[in-house]
């Protein structure tokens, strides 16, 4: 097992050139990731890591506003890890990854792919945060519908949250002991308790997720009205945009009482319709308002416009020219 404490206090020289010391290891080095120091107090901070197996148990506290990871980060690192991010502090934190912001008061926790860019604010700038990173492997074996669960709140309180604490605890002590054995059932059970604790926050989506599943219903609806009329725009597609599977978007598009292909239907109807009634199209065709609008079959097109507005796209320009005249 390797462990790692690196404290600004213990590093030479005048707070200045401590704090800038610490930034920048902390970017280059241990957990490549960026913070943003408070300009106007002390500077503290301090990172305690243990690594055991592929597995990583580490604590974050320091007089910072802002931690991110980039892309550039991202790729620099290179791995398909997740992590169980646990707000350890008395302050509220917002958690963002693809578009989709958490808010986790004191003891809450939330999922995130260290393959992705992520973003956290702190407020009062008082960071206190634990982070327990495994394979995204061994946590999908236990949990198979794995990318559905990121960015769901976790409750502080659960059995699994708790056993993982002491996990935490042992694994960061200084006494903790090294036998190969031990600690290798230490990094299962970690991965294990990692996807109880995801579990039972999916459990409780409906209640206090409300928030968090509006919006990602909103973040569909947003790529839907930017995408829809691109021809190869799809349901992998959008899924791929929003960094969830594709049968969680139908799930929550089947909740609110549709689909996929009727939402991206109806917006392409919509964009063709306007279209031919505008004088600003009249350059256009029939068949190239339809290629335009993301239809690759004119025939389809035609028999869809006639059943949701009751006359062929044909027909309707026609009536919008006499109108004109």
């Amino acid at each position: 097992m390797q462990r790692i404490i690196f404290d600004s206090s213990t590093l030479a020289g005048e707070e200045r050139s401590r704090k800038d010391l610490w930034i920048s290891t902390l970017s280059s080095g241990y957990v490549r990731l960026n913070a943003d120091p408070v300009a106007d107090r002390p500077f503290q901070g301090q990172l305690k890591i243990a690594v055991v197996d592929k597995t990583s148990v580490g604590t974050i506290y320091g007089t910072v506003k802002t931690i991110a990871r980039s892309a550039r980060e991202v790729a620099a690192e290179n791995t398909d890890n997740v992590v169980l991010l646990c707000n350890s502090g008395t302050r509220r934190i917002c958690v963002e990854q693809k578009g989709v912001a958490v808010d986790l008061d004191a003891g809450d926790s939330v999922l995130i792919e260290q393959c992705a860019p992520s973003w956290i604010r702190v407020e009062h700038a008082n960071c206190n945060l634990l982070a327990i990173q495994a394979p995204r492997a061994r946590v999908a074996a236990h949990l198979p519908e794995l990318n559905d669960r990121f960015m769901l709140r976790v409750p502080g309180r659960s059995t699994a949250m708790a056993l993982m604490s002491a996990y935490v605890s042992v694994l960061l002590s200084p006494r903790a002991a090294d036998g190969p054995s031990a600690l290798r059932y230490a990094s299962r059970h970690i991965a294990d308790f990692i996807a109880a604790a995801v579990e039972l926050a999916d459990a409780h989506a409906g209640e206090g997720q409300d928030g968090l599943r509006a919006g990602r219903v909103a973040a569909i609806y947003r790529e839907l009205e930017q995408h829809a009329g691109n021809g190869d725009f799809s349901l992998p597609a959008l899924g791929r945009r929003l960094g969830v599977t594709p049968r969680y978007v139908q799930r929550l598009l089947s909740e609110m009482g549709t689909s996929f292909t009727r939402e991206v239907t109806r917006r392409r109807l919509s964009r063709a319709r306007d279209m031919l009634v505008s004088p600003r199209y009249r350059r256009l065709n029939v068949t190239e308002i339809a290629l335009e609008c993301g239809f690759s079959s004119v025939s389809h097109f035609h028999r869809l416009f006639q059943r949701e507005f009751g006359t062929t796209p044909g027909g309707l320009r026609s009536a919008a020219l006499n109108r004109d005249e």
